[in-house]
């Protein structure tokens, strides 16, 4: 059983955690509570304390000091801190005293609790070592760690043969043999970036491996789950006892179903046949293949034996003068429509996999690209911002994510070229982005850059739209606000040609006398 003392001088945050964590599913029996730091140190001096819960801001003493002085008095607990502030030097100075968890108030009670239960797993985890350390059996030989690390080492392809294999169940004194068959069920999650900003990385990835030991393999303490990064997305690989195919289908449908109900990820997994160990480090990158080509099955379970690993001889996929003609019409229902029917299509087939998905992406690409380019639009510039990036970047990891980046490529160039068309608005803008920057080094280039058209295209839409070159009016601008400046009087001439964005007086000069008629110093004498 667990102790646990709550500091805060706020009395109603103490109550608040105090009252909504259930601290029995947490094995905690033992809740103190106090009101600044002199009184969290006498509970500290008289009490075995396990996990201490406490708000850094506090009058006289802060958090930051009762985690120091703990560590100072040599008094073993674990710390949660809290804090109104994203700090660096607190969150540095939490990390220097090795607190387990750092979080910002106000705090999610659900995030509280699973920072919480990670650190009861790991003072559980603690006490079992040390006491097994204390009958006289050496803390690396920790069974559960052991199984681990060997399941690791057999995944990744470090135990080469039966010989390499064998020597280690013999060294570690494991349960099993050389020959012995296991499945793997290899679990595949995408679109994390939700669930990582709100628990962070560590809590979410600790939370997900608990969920896949015990209910893929029945253990809530793990020993043989294998988490890894595969392209920068998390997966995890379980051995798995050889059981009915039905059994590890339904264990794996409960993995998703229970994801889904606490996580904004998907989940995706593929269950493998029965293999000697020897033949695990292949299976994994089999599965891993599998994957790739099976993209109809995103975010449900599917069996190795359903994967067909074809050769991509395809070389165009989509009717690309069919969608010529949607986009033209900027029909983007009846694009994603003709999408859908594709991708159903491809699995009815077994042609849905990641090389057909990429061909359609860049076959989209090439359709868009080209009609923004007939608008005289910059297409790279276009979709240069952060999420225009992000988007494509993941639309390859299934059908809903490349709908959801085809989505948004149409959107944004249906929207621009509309802008476009109603050049009267265009033309505000361009002169309000003139008015802003022409004290600055700015030509056409600039400006057709910050409004993704070519500097050609934008030369000829002004010209068309106002009757005068671009170029014309940035300079009849700059004289018009050099006039006003020279009338002012505050100014020699040469400083003020340099403030309306002249770097040559002599071109300034003769500019002036070209729109007004008189030099400037003549106008300045008026």
């Amino acid at each position: 059983m667990t102790s646990i003392l709550i500091v805060d001088d706020d009395i109603a945050t103490v109550e608040v955690i105090r009252s909504s964590i259930d601290w029995n599913k947490l094995d905690i029996n033992d809740v103190q509570t106090a009101f600044n730091v002199s009184g969290a140190k006498k509970i500290l001096l008289e009490k075995k304390i396990d996990i201490v819960i406490s708000d850094i801001e506090m009058p006289q003493e802060s958090g930051l000091d009762l985690l120091k002085w703990v560590r100072n008095e040599g008094i073993e607990c674990e710390f949660l801190l809290l804090t109104c502030h994203e700090s660096f030097t607190y969150a540095t100075n939490a990390m220097n005293f090795d607190a387990a968890a750092y979080l910002t108030k106000p705090f999610d009670i659900d995030i509280m609790e699973l920072n919480l239960q990670k650190i009861v797993t790991k003072l559980h985890q603690k006490y079992s070592m040390k006491k097994r350390s204390e009958y006289g059996v050496s803390l690396e030989k920790n069974i559960r760690f052991i199984k681990q690390n060997f399941w690791k080492s057999v995944l990744e392809g470090e135990l080469l043969n039966d010989s390499d294999i064998e020597g280690e169940i013999q060294n570690w004194h494991l349960n099993m043999k050389v020959d012995d068959k296991f499945c793997l069920i290899y679990s595949k999650l995408i679109n994390l970036e939700a669930d990582i900003e709100r628990f962070g990385k560590g809590v979410l990835e600790y939370v997900l491996e608990g969920f896949h030991s015990e209910i893929l393999t029945g253990k809530v303490e793990n020993e043989s789950v294998v988490k890894f990064y595969s392209s920068d997305t998390l997966c995890f690989i379980a051995i798995c006892e050889v059981e009915e195919v039905g059994n590890l289908r339904e264990k794996s449908e409960k993995l998703i179903e229970i994801c889904k109900n606490y996580f904004k990820a998907t989940v995706t997994c593929c269950i493998s046949n029965a293999y000697p160990i020897t033949e695990l480090s292949n299976v994994r990158q089999k599965l891993k293949k599998g994957f790739d080509y099976n993209i109809a099955s995103f975010g449900k379970t599917f069996l190795e034996n359903e994967v067909e690993i074809t050769a991509n001889q395809d070389i165009q996929i989509i009717d690309l003068v069919k969608i010529v003609a949607l986009v033209e019409q900027k029909d983007k229902v009846m694009i994603l429509h003709y999408l859908k029917q594709l991708f159903d299509e491809l699995a009815s087939y077994k042609k849905l996999n990641l090389h057909s998905l990429y061909l359609m992406k860049q076959e989209i690409v090439q359709v868009v690209y080209t009609d923004l380019m007939k608008q005289g639009i910059q297409a790279t510039k276009l979709f240069y911002d952060e999420l225009s990036i992000k988007l494509s970047d993941h639309a390859l990891d299934s059908t809903v994510d490349l709908v959801r980046w085809v989505n948004y490529l149409l959107e944004k160039t249906f929207a621009y070229e509309e802008e476009v068309a109603k050049a009267a608005t265009l033309i505000d803008k361009i002169n309000q982005y003139i008015h802003d920057h022409y004290t600055e080094n700015i030509s056409r280039n600039e400006i057709a850059g910050e409004f993704f058209l070519t500097p050609e295209y934008l030369a000829k839409l002004y010209k068309k739209k106002t009757g005068i070159n671009i170029k014309d009016y940035i300079n009849e601008y700059r004289i018009g606000k050099a006039k006003e400046l020279l009338k002012a009087g505050e100014k020699n001439i040469s400083m003020i040609a340099e403030m309306v964005g002249f770097d040559n007086f002599s071109y300034f000069s003769t500019l002036f006398k070209k729109v007004t008629g008189v030099s400037p110093k003549e106008y300045k004498d008026i």
